[in-house]
């Protein structure tokens, strides 16, 4: 049965729930590609899997799932200055941004958590696709304040 409820109606619901901000990186072609995600979850700790939803309009994302390896870093409120500039012209998204590779995985410095992953399965979720991401590693910062999405602004969590 389909549903009555519009997405024009669901968006300020959804802006209640505070969500993480991820960029979502590697080394294509030996240079960084980025892209903001504000929806990352854990989804399995045995085998450990984490998803993030990335938009069908992507540019990005064709190139950067073709990386050996992807990274993922949950920003911390010291990086809501490089947010648009992550997901702004390719050329400029790392320019100033501290970052490290491990492999073709591209974590960003003073993230709250990163993780090293290997894509393992994509799913369609209607405007959006659910990319499947296995863990090969994890850091956790708990000194860093996280940075989340909410009411359609980027603002620190509560501590």
């Amino acid at each position: 049965m389909p549903t009555t409820f519009s997405p024009i109606a669901l968006r300020p619901v959804l802006a209640q729930a505070p969500t993480p901000i991820t960029a979502v990186a590697g080394l294509v072609d030996a240079q960084p590609t980025s892209m903001i995600v504000a929806s990352f979850i854990g989804l399995s700790l045995d085998p450990p899997l984490v998803g993030v939803s990335i938009q069908d309009t992507s540019t990005t994302w064709p190139r950067l799932r073709e990386a050996g390896s992807i990274g993922i870093s949950a920003l911390a409120a010291e990086h809501a200055g490089i947010i648009r500039q992550l997901a702004g012209p390719a050329d400029k998204r790392f320019d100033g941004v501290s970052w490290t590779a491990d492999g073709t995985a591209v974590l960003i410095d003073g993230s709250t958590a990163t993780f090293t992953t290997r894509l393992v399965e994509e799913i369609t979720t209607g405007d959006h696709t659910l990319a499947v991401l296995e863990v090969l590693d994890a850091a956790s910062y708990a000194e860093q304040t996280p940075l989340v999405f909410h009411n359609s602004e980027f603002r620190p969590a509560f501590r």
